[in-house]
């Protein structure tokens, strides 16, 4: 089964229910993931089954942070910040390099 780590403060929003969206760069083994699979979220030794409801690619941030709904994606943060905090997490040059971003719409199970 698939499984993603996350810093504290994304776990415990997807936990709280306020983050139902995740984007990551365009990694091969993120774009093989399917809509209907259960993939495990985790924060150290916390965990969580998650189920892909729905899945968007993108190019570039701004691209991804005008097709969805920032606070789904970042709670509480305005479209400045979360673009700043995406490009402090991915470089762009690493977006370009693996062709882009994908957004996972998910829900726990």
């Amino acid at each position: 089964m698939k499984e993603l780590r996350f810093k504290r403060k994304y776990f415990e929003m997807i936990r709280g229910g306020s983050k139902t969206l995740e984007c990551r760069i365009k990694y091969p083994s993120l774009a093989k993931i399917k809509v209907g699979q259960i993939v495990i979220f985790f924060w150290e030794s916390q965990s969580l089954k998650v189920e892909m409801v729905g899945i968007r690619q993108y190019k570039i941030f701004r691209e991804m942070l005008n097709g969805e709904e920032i606070n789904r994606l970042v709670p509480g943060m305005s479209y400045n910040f979360a673009l700043k905090e995406y490009k402090s997490i991915y470089p762009e040059w690493k977006v370009a390099k693996f062709g882009g971003l994908i957004v996972f719409e998910f829900k726990i199970v």
